[in-house]
Order: C-alpha cells, then structure tokens, then sequence
C-alpha cells in the first residue's frame, strides 16, 4: 500500500508513558508531508515536460541535476497540498523508497531515544553513588567529631570535678584555720 501525503498529514500515533513527543511527531510528520507534496508536484511538473516535448531517437538525454529523494532544507514556500486529481504519479517504486525511509528514521529516532534514556540512566546512577559515597563521608567525619567532642565534654567534666574538690578542700582548709584562729584567741 502505498502511502500518501495524507496518509502522513492524518496519521495518529498511541500514546505510551514514555514513548516520543507527541508535537515532535507531529512536526515531523508534517515537514515530511511538506517535502512528500512539492516531491510529487515536481516530479508531476516534470512528467507533464517529457510528455509535451518530442523526444527523437538519436538524441540523448542529458540530466542536468538528480532530483533529491527527500530535502534536508525547509521548503522557501508553502505548497498547496495535492489534489486528488493530480495524484497520477503513483509510482510503487517511490512510495516504497518513501516508506523505507520513513521507516529508517522512525527506528533511528527510537534507537536515539533508547540510548538517551540509557545515558539517563547511566547519570542518575552515577549521582545516587556520589551522593551515597558523600552521605558515608559526612557520616565518618560526624561520627569522628562526636568522638572528639565526647572526649572533650570527658576531660571538661573531670577538670571541673578535680576543680570542685580542690575547692571544697580549699575552703575546708580555710574553715579550719579560722577555728584554729578562734581557739588561740579564746
């Protein structure tokens, strides 16, 4: 079956969770719809010329420029789109070429797609191991400050208690001598 212009132009696609961008397809399918009509309109232009001019035997046929099969570039005017009574060029050969492409480029688009998803992947694997790898590292220099700071509250708490009992035994010390004080007086 041979596909036409609007075949393209009305083609609808499922929608899948992670399948293509719906308005990219779309775009696509109508710049290729857009190349397909000023293909045909061409090569009709250029089948109405070979019907109307004589060819005779003895001369040949020179071809200046091959015809692209599809453009690369955008097409400089709108194109009318083809009527149906201009559809007389159907040549099964065209359309085929046509429908490999197409097909080409679709498998190309989902193998791009694939392989971004996988690089996607690929990164967001990489991120999940460098923060865990930062996470760990954060952790171990916690752990080694709480460390460090358990021992500082440590010697903290015994300089305050050694403080304590020096000063207990200071003023223990003091209160005897003012007994002493009072008995040599008395």
């Amino acid at each position: 079956m041979a596909i036409t212009v609007r075949d393209i132009r009305s083609k609808q696609f499922t929608t899948q969770r992670s399948g293509y961008n719906k308005d990219e397809v779309d775009d696509f399918l109508d710049e290729l719809a857009d190349q397909l009509e000023e293909l045909i309109k061409e090569n009709l232009s250029l089948a109405k010329q070979l019907k109307e001019r004589p060819v005779v035997e003895s001369e040949p046929v020179i071809i200046e420029k091959p015809v692209e099969i599809i453009k690369r570039e955008e097409p400089k005017h709108e194109v009318a789109p083809v009527a149906a009574a201009d559809s007389a060029y159907d040549e099964p050969s065209y359309f085929k070429n046509l429908e490999t492409t197409l097909r080409e480029t679709l498998i190309n688009a989902q193998r791009i797609a694939d392989e971004t998803v996988a690089e996607a992947r690929k990164k967001s694997k990489q991120m999940v191991a460098s923060a865990e790898e930062q996470a760990n590292a954060m952790l171990a220099s916690a752990k080694v400050d709480t460390e460090a700071a358990r021992k500082e509250a440590e010697e903290i708490r015994k300089a305050a208690g050694d403080y304590r009992a020096r000063f207990i035994q200071l003023v223990e010390d003091q209160m005897h001598i003012l007994k002493a004080d009072d008995l040599l007086f008395e």
